[in-house]
């Protein structure tokens, strides 16, 4: 009980923070990006239909290959990393909280995010189709929507979780966990009987297995389900041997001291 306790202090402890913190900000602005991209190929697109269900497919394809992979390692990296760059590990380290059980905290925060970033991403779609005027928009669509972009990015959440456990804990890699994860996002834009082990791939196919059926490819949930799965349980023993890097602490020191004025 005193575990799920702190835990639960954690969480509420992140909540708090995220209200300073601007790369939130990043993070919605980029979330506007993606059906402002799929607007902008409906207007290029010649003979294909515009409905609100393609619309949506091609929303939640470019938020999930181009945006939400750079926009998790990205928030995630600032909220671990920020301990250091403000020195305020030392203070955490004389609460009895593992580092793993505050790493697991932080970890938590972001897939709630990644659950509030679908809804918001879902509402923004929904005002853009309104204006473009896509038709088939109905309450079970909106439904719908809503579980397949939160199903999706759960999965990309899933998927960068590697990344994130190895890259973007520490100050000195977390820019380039993030470019890592823009890569690895973009190469999930290709079609291929290959990709249906992609974990970037697979978070469309649980959702929308006939998201490759445009280019004449046909997915399967099932090893794209063992994929994701796969993924999630390399992440969890990633995060088991997971332990503080006091070089980072080091680091952040170092870069916090301030040169003394004199001969």
């Amino acid at each position: 009980m005193d575990e799920v306790k702190d835990m639960g202090n954690i969480i509420k402890t992140e909540f708090l923070k995220l209200k300073r913190y601007s790369v939130i900000k990043a993070g919605i602005i980029m979330t506007v990006l993606s059906p402002l991209l799929s607007l902008f190929y409906s207007t290029a697109n010649g003979g294909q239909t515009w409905t609100f269900d393609y619309f949506m497919q091609q929303v939640m394809i470019s938020n999930c290959t181009l945006f939400f992979p750079i926009i998790i390692a990205l928030i995630a990296g600032y909220i671990i990393t920020r301990e250091y760059t403000d020195d305020t590990m030392k203070n955490i380290s004389t609460i009895p909280i593992p580092y793993k059980q505050l790493l697991s905290g932080k970890l938590l925060v972001l897939l709630l995010l990644t659950i509030i970033f679908s809804l918001i991403g879902c509402v923004i779609a929904l005002v853009i189709n309104i204006i473009a005027g896509f038709p088939g928009a109905h309450f079970g669509n909106l439904f719908n929507m809503f579980i397949r972009v939160t199903g999706a990015n759960i999965g990309i959440y899933i998927s960068v979780l590697p990344i994130i456990l190895l890259f973007c804990c520490s100050v000195n890699n977390f820019l380039g966990g993030v470019a890592l994860a823009f890569v690895y996002g973009y190469f999930g834009t290709f079609e291929g009987t290959l990709l249906n082990y992609y974990p970037i791939k697979e978070s469309m196919i649980l959702v929308d297995p006939t998201c490759g059926a445009e280019y004449g490819y046909t997915y399967h949930i099932f090893p794209a389900f063992i994929t994701i799965v796969l993924t999630f349980l390399i992440s969890v023993i990633i995060l088991a041997n997971k332990k503080e890097d006091a070089r980072i602490l080091t680091v952040a020191k170092n870069k916090r001291a301030v040169r003394k004025k004199g001969w």
